[in-house]
């Protein structure tokens, strides 16, 4: 079977780039270089499309400069939003295990008994996904806390006291493990979290976490960030933020902020101290403009809009 996509050298797809694809070629030993370092996916398939035509060939005056800065500007707004999502992952982690050991006790059963999560689904179906999510959550414990270990202050702990508290178990899950261990919880566990974020509900901030999650997991990938949509199955409740910042609707849809790469700043607003939040809404604007000036072939609307930002995101969202 004859490949869609043969192997080329790094000289012939220079070549493709600017006989086939028209994009100018000022020194080829730059694009070579840059194709070696970052290869010709991530680099180029991954960041081209706003610089091409309908025809499939790049704008006039686009250089491997200008698809560089977008890649570079990507690889920046990951290292932000990984940072933000970091600091919520902590917090999340320290109030849930608190809350949780606080009802059950600090023996590690208490995390590995099944009787101590929440069953009761919407629906029979939704009641058997939840079964089903509970046992996997506790397994997922279990490999933690029993040996082989794989951190050594489980170990520790194990090795002194033949006891794993979920405050020091909780350190060794990720953020996708954390965000489902609290949609597992009790009401009364999930309130005692939620409590912390003025106007959040449980339910509200079961969806954030999961998406958060999503998020996390593109920028610890390395993959395209600035377009991220995961979907409106997926998409965030809307909050008084909507609202506040006047955004349109498409039916009970928000246009901008439920699903898109700035839902994550919506989410970063409620569950971050106002400092923090500044501070990376400081350095994701920062990014933009830095953008903007290395590009004249990306407008500052243009990239707004594919992060799904509002034109004036960084006034009105400080409010």
């Amino acid at each position: 079977m004859a490949m869609d996509k043969p192997f080329q050298t790094y000289e012939n797809l220079v070549i493709k780039l600017r006989d086939e694809k028209k994009l100018e070629i000022p020194d080829e030993d730059r694009v070579i270089s840059l194709l070696k370092k970052h290869s010709y996916f991530a680099l180029v398939s991954g960041y081209k499309t706003l610089f091409k035509l309908p025809t499939s060939e790049y704008r006039p005056g686009t250089t491997i400069e200008d698809i560089f800065a977008l890649f570079e500007f990507d690889d920046a707004l990951r290292g932000i939003f990984f940072n933000a999502i970091q600091i919520i992952e902590k917090h999340i982690k320290s109030l849930l295990s608190h809350s949780f050991v606080e009802k059950y006790g600090d023996d590690q059963k208490a995390y590995l008994t099944p009787e101590n999560y929440k069953f009761i689904g919407s629906s029979p179906s939704d009641t058997y996904m939840r079964c089903a999510a509970v046992k996997r959550l506790i397994q997922t414990f279990e490999a933690k806390v029993h040996p082989p270990f794989d951190q050594k202050y489980i170990k520790h702990q194990w090795k002194n006291h033949k006891n794993v508290p979920l405050w020091v178990t909780i350190k060794a899950v990720t953020l996708g493990t954390t965000s489902k261990m609290y949609s597992l919880c009790t009401q009364d566990v999930q309130a005692a979290v939620s409590k912390e974020f003025p106007v959040i509900s449980e339910h509200q901030l079961v969806g954030m976490l999961d998406f958060l999650t999503r998020v996390r997991n593109v920028c610890a990938h390395n993959e395209r960030l600035y377009d991220f949509n995961a979907g409106k199955t997926r998409a965030i409740q809307a909050l008084p933020l909507h609202a506040d910042l006047k955004i349109g609707k498409k039916k009970s849809y928000y246009k901008h902020g439920q699903s898109d790469l700035f839902a994550a700043v919506v989410c970063f607003k409620y569950l971050l101290s106002p400092e923090e939040f500044k501070d990376t809404a400081n350095k994701i604007d920062a990014e933009i403009q830095k953008l903007c000036a290395r590009t004249k072939l990306i407008q500052k609307n243009k990239i707004l809009s594919c992060m799904g930002f509002p034109p004036n995101w960084l006034d009105s969202i400080e409010l």
